[in-house]
């Protein structure tokens, strides 16, 4: 408003308005530089040097000193130019790979009009040149406003101003009958200029980042119009001043040419977005829409396989999601190598994949990707790891008629048979299996209920507690704490029965947290009874140590049961791989500061590892019942690990002792603490405290009241004190 105050001011002053405009909005442009410390400074100064050129120019013109406006115009040009190569280097960098049809066309638009600008020169026609370049400018401009999306304000408040300018300076010399509306464009595009350099989003306004998001593809194809369109702005100004400068047969072929380009373009455009609609842009395999389009299209029916991967959401949780996706992109190699020219394979998200198998190579593919899902990977991500991530396979033979949705179905029912029977193998589907799912359906809704507590129809966890004993002396030392479900019809069902699947459906650490919440609480009431506490210990999953929360909810239920950290024991398997971690390794650290101990069970299978030793507090071994169960026949294997435990500082306890001989030979190897059914079964916490821990110590008799001195008859008569008789009796009790 202030500068077209002063421009309208000027022309009163008979000063020229196009020359306050130009020197006022660089001055403000300037202030805006001081204010605002914008970043690329530079550039916001180049374009204040630009207008303030183009005034001193637009003074010349007023005054027909054709040099110096020649000379100022020719500045224009030059610092422009900069301008658009350098946000021209910004939208190639923000493409992710080079835009053929795009470049063709903007080279085809560049060399017409430096040939008909040179043509133009060289018959002394300057004002036709410099028509022919706001053509151009134009052009670019409008080209990068519509292929660009989510402008800053100054960015959209810049792009408006440069338009009105670039136009207003195309109108003066083709439109001589247009009055003032030319020099009005002029004006008000600068002013645009002044606002979008005081504008607060100036400040990150010309960065490359600022023109990193691409409109939307269809907008992108709209956006070549300008660009079409300049060969036929530049025609006009051939024709419009009458200079002749190019034959009108190399203004049609330009034209036809760059159209031509703008609809290959376009098609490309078309043909990437259905690619995209019908792709998984992780792996580029086809999506689910993109395998119903070749199972629809196909003379014959397709066998179909469902893979899944069993242990991907650990390395997700473990090592972070680019690991994940490094991961998964070496399973698209390999199982488009099982798959070879047998099928296509599809990826459906997360960690699921598809496959479309030609008739009767179905089982011999499945067989071959459970094979090639075995070997271990190495992921960059979690700094050069080695992971092993099987898979299970569902397999449907080909049925013809049938259509994708019901094929998925039967696939998905053989997938659950393959996770039920231990994962890492394919199961063929059978309509038998539909029942088994809907079972294991139901007992996933089932678990869920217990573990939240939701539903009392569904039973209740039950702890059962195993003792731990002495091998010399038989004393009882310990005890660990093992789960049941007391299930409303089918009574009371054994770990076996329920915790595979709490693993497969990712209910570990809600059980976990269930387990140790009931056994802290159950300590706290045995504390409370004046029975004497021994250690109790805890299997954690995989899941809850991976959680930086596990020491905190630990803190928080020894003091809510008021249970010492000394009387309780984590035990940690084996059987799952725990990663190279510095926070796993610091929540044990944790737990151990608050006088918890760390157990190692199951020792002697799964992943056995001195590294583990190592890196984790731990403070005892558990030699696994398989191990035991051999003796004497591995009785060295016994003997090492002994030797170990004495050699780093660890007790061994052996589990699954059940005859006097192991018992005997397992003293002779040096083993101090078992565990087994020869001592006790697994014992509800009633039986456990009365059998082992014994009754509590009776409670003292309340002391004998002694007899006043004086008869009740001969003491003093004193003031009444208002409470019934028995209160006082309870008084003189305390």
């Amino acid at each position: 408003m202030v500068l077209l105050l002063v421009a309208l001011a000027a022309l009163a002053a008979g000063v020229t308005p196009l020359l306050v405009c130009g020197v006022a909005t660089a001055a403000v442009m300037v202030v805006g530089v001081l204010v605002h410390r914008q970043t690329n400074a530079w550039l916001w100064l180049l374009v204040a040097a630009v207008m303030a050129t183009w005034g001193v120019g637009r003074l010349a013109q007023a005054h027909d000193v054709v040099v110096a406006q020649q000379v100022c115009d020719a500045l224009c040009l030059v610092m422009a130019g900069v301008l658009v190569v350098v946000v021209m280097r910004w939208v190639a960098r923000a493409r992710r790979r080079p835009d053929l049809f795009d470049t063709v066309t903007v080279l085809v638009v560049v060399v017409l009009a430096v040939v008909q600008v040179a043509q133009l020169l060289g018959e002394e026609r300057p004002v036709a040149a410099l028509a022919s370049v706001q053509v151009v400018i134009t052009a670019f401009l409008g080209r990068l406003a519509l292929s660009r999306r989510r402008l800053q304000p100054a960015w959209v408040t810049l792009l408006l101003g440069a338009v009105l300018m670039s136009t207003g300076g195309l109108a003066e010399p083709l439109a001589a009958g247009a009055g003032d509306l030319p020099a009005l464009a002029l004006g008000a595009g600068s002013l645009l200029f002044a606002v979008a350099a005081l504008l607060p989003s100036s400040r990150s306004a010309l960065v490359a980042e600022a023109l990193v998001e691409r409109a939307a593809g269809s907008k992108v194809v709209l956006a070549a119009l300008p660009l079409v369109l300049a060969p036929a702005g530049l025609w006009a100004v051939d024709r419009q001043l009458g200079t002749g400068a190019l034959p009108e047969a190399l203004h049609i072929a330009v034209g036809t040419l760059s159209a031509a380009t703008a609809v290959l373009r376009a098609f490309a455009a078309t043909r990437r977005l259905e690619h995209q609609a019908e792709h998984d842009p992780l792996t580029d395999l086809r999506n689910r829409r993109g395998l119903a389009r070749v199972h629809d299209q196909a003379e014959h029916p397709w066998a179909l396989l469902l893979v899944d991967l069993d242990d991907f959401k650990d390395v997700n949780d473990s090592y972070g999601h680019d690991a994940g996706d490094q991961l998964l992109l070496v399973v698209r190699a390999r199982l488009l190598e099982a798959v070879a020219d047998d099928g296509v394979v599809a990826r459906f998200g997360g960690d699921e994949f598809a496959v479309l198998v030609h008739p009767g190579r179905e089982v011999a593919v499945a067989e071959r990707v459970v094979a090639a899902m075995r070997a271990s990977v190495v992921v960059d991500g979690a700094g050069g790891v080695s992971v092993r991530c099987t898979a299970s396979v569902g397999v449907t033979p080909p049925v013809p008629g049938l259509g994708l949705s019901e094929l998925l179905t039967r696939a998905d029912v053989a997938l659950y048979a393959a996770k039920g029977d231990g994962r890492d193998r394919a199961r063929v589907y059978a309509p038998e299996q539909r029942e088994a799912v809907v079972e294991r359906l139901t007992l996933t809704s089932q678990v869920r209920q217990l573990l939240g507590g939701r539903s009392p129809a569904v039973g209740r966890l039950e702890m059962h507690y195993q003792p731990l004993v002495e091998l010399r002396t038989g004393e009882v030392v310990g005890a660990e704490a093992l789960v049941r479900w007391r299930h409303p019809e089918q009574g009371l069902l054994a770990p076996d029965a329920f915790l595979g699947h709490v693993a497969t459906t990712g209910l570990d650490a809600e059980l976990d947290a269930a387990v140790l919440a009931e056994v802290l609480e159950q300590m706290g009431r045995w504390r409370d009874q004046r029975r004497r506490v021994l250690p109790v210990s805890v299997n954690l999953t995989r899941s809850s140590l991976l959680d930086p929360a596990l020491a905190d909810r630990v803190a928080d239920g020894l003091a809510r049961a008021g249970v010492p950290g000394r009387q309780l024991r984590v035990e940690i398997t084996e059987h799952e791989p725990l990663p190279d971690d510095d926070g796993l390794a610091a929540t044990l650290q944790r737990l151990r500061g608050l006088g918890v101990e760390v157990h190692l069970d199951d020792y002697g299978t799964g992943y056995t590892s001195l590294d583990y030793l190592e890196r984790f507090p731990v403070t005892l071994l558990k030699v696994d019942r398989s191990v035991v169960q051999a003796l004497p026949g591995r009785s060295q294997v016994v003997a090492g690990l002994a030797a170990l435990s004495r050699t780093m500082r660890l007790d061994v306890l052996a589990e699954g002792v059940e005859t006097p001989e192991q018992r005997a030979r397992l003293v002779e190897l040096g083993v101090r603490y078992g565990q087994g059914w020869l001592f006790s079964r697994p014992l509800a916490a009633a039986d456990y405290a009365a059998g082992v821990l014994g009754d509590p110590p009776p409670v003292p008799p309340v002391p004998p009241v002694p007899a006043p001195r004086l008869p009740l008859a001969a003491a003093p008569a004193g003031p009444a004190t208002g409470r019934p008789d028995g209160d006082r009796t309870r008084a003189g009790m305390i």
